[in-house]
């Protein structure tokens, strides 16, 4: 925070807290400068007013949540690596410290380290949502599932509810397969909404430098870690077919969160895992998988830079696949990439902060009807 003395600043913020939606350097040019007169209050900075600024143009709450609102943002301070909280341009500053800006010219990025601390605090405010849950069913096929983390992660929810969690004596390992960039941003993706992650191109270049795949997208490992002898591993590329290898007859379509959503999560995870022990974040974090809200923005891609690693890895795992001679249900071929794309790989930051906005604009994704626990007797 920054002191200013009484005059355009201290109005401008009061504006902001009411609702106002006035850029700084219109403000400041409407009103005259007052004199110091000793007494100068302490300002947020630019990335808090900022943000305000942008959450009262996106509407929202009036009256004292408005201000309550108003009054949580600017006291927020700045998750993670960055600026400290910037001055205004057009007051007097002293000679150090960081210079001052138009809060206008803030870039998305630094109004996002504001934002996921305010989302971080509400979803730890708001806990985990009980998992749903039966009596096992003891006639069940016994299955343990592997591989693509999003699928894996949103049918074991959806299998427990059925009363068939997995596990049991000498399960079915069924490891499922996909397109190896698909597996790639899946994985990326789910880590995200479990504990954070490095950026997606970071964590790609991580992998590729060493040549190897994370380990829930190496699906020999994954099936090897789990010790199942060939005739109780069942490799699935074929979706269609997949309830059969669970004991069920259908399956309900997996939600792939987006670019957007994935990035956010990954920075609200950042800010929970210092909310809360270690061990909560996972279940806080896949709460928010849950409600975050949808945008229609596509999942993260693999770009053309990276391609020839992917592929040569995909071959690489399909041969080990292939000499190990377990069952498959589908196509060994289908784990080929699909090939670089030109649609974008990732979400920008004015995505993401767009839908920063609207979680904390609309509270319907905290206020929404959790699953309950249901426990068949």
């Amino acid at each position: 925070m920054t002191r200013a003395s009484s005059g355009p600043a201290a109005s401008w913020v009061e504006h902001l807290r009411e609702g106002g939606t006035t850029p700084w350097l219109a403000w400041a040019a409407g009103i005259p400068a007052a004199g110091d007169q000793g007494s100068r209050q302490v300002l947020p900075g630019a990335q808090q007013l900022e943000l305000l600024r942008r959450i009262n143009l996106a509407g929202g709450t009036a009256g004292p949540e408005r201000r309550r609102l108003a009054d949580r943002v600017l006291t927020t301070s700045a998750a993670g690596r960055g600026k400290a909280d910037l001055p205004l341009v057009g007051l007097p500053v002293p000679g150090f410290g960081p210079a001052p800006v138009d809060p206008a010219a803030v870039g998305a990025h630094e109004l996002l380290r504001v934002a996921s601390v305010l989302l971080a605090d509400d979803l730890v405010a708001l806990g985990a949502d009980p998992v749903r849950s039966r009596w096992a069913r003891p006639w069940r096929r016994r299955y343990r599932l592997v591989g693509d983390p999003v699928v894996a992660t949103s049918l074991r929810e959806h299998l427990r509810g059925l009363g068939r969690p997995e596990g049991g004596p000498r399960p079915f390992v069924v490891a499922l397969g996909a397109p190896l960039d698909d597996l790639l941003a899946h994985t990326w993706t789910q880590r995200c909404f479990e504990h954070g992650s490095k950026p997606w191109a970071e964590w790609l270049r991580f992998w590729r430098e060493r040549d190897q795949l994370p380990a829930r997208a190496d699906l020999p490992d994954s099936v090897r870690r789990w010790g199942a002898r060939r005739p109780f591993v069942r490799v699935v590329t074929d979706v269609e077919r997949l309830p059969r290898q669970v004991g069920v007859r259908s399956l309900p379509p997996v939600r792939v969160p987006g670019a957007d959503q994935a990035e956010l999560a990954r920075r609200v995870a950042a800010v929970v895992g210092l909310r809360v022990p270690a061990h909560e974040r996972p279940a806080l974090m896949r709460t928010l998988q849950r409600r975050i809200p949808d945008t229609g923005t596509a999942p993260v891609g693999v770009p053309e830079r990276e391609h020839a690693w992917v592929a040569a890895s995909a071959a690489r795992m399909t041969r080990t696949l292939t000499r190990a001679g377990y069952p498959v249900v589908g196509d060994l071929a289908d784990l080929a990439p699909r090939g670089p794309s030109a649609a974008p790989t990732g979400a920008d930051d004015e995505q993401v902060l767009d839908l920063a906005i609207r979680m904390i604009v609309d509270p319907a994704w905290r206020t929404g009807k959790r699953p309950g626990k249901q426990v068949e007797r």
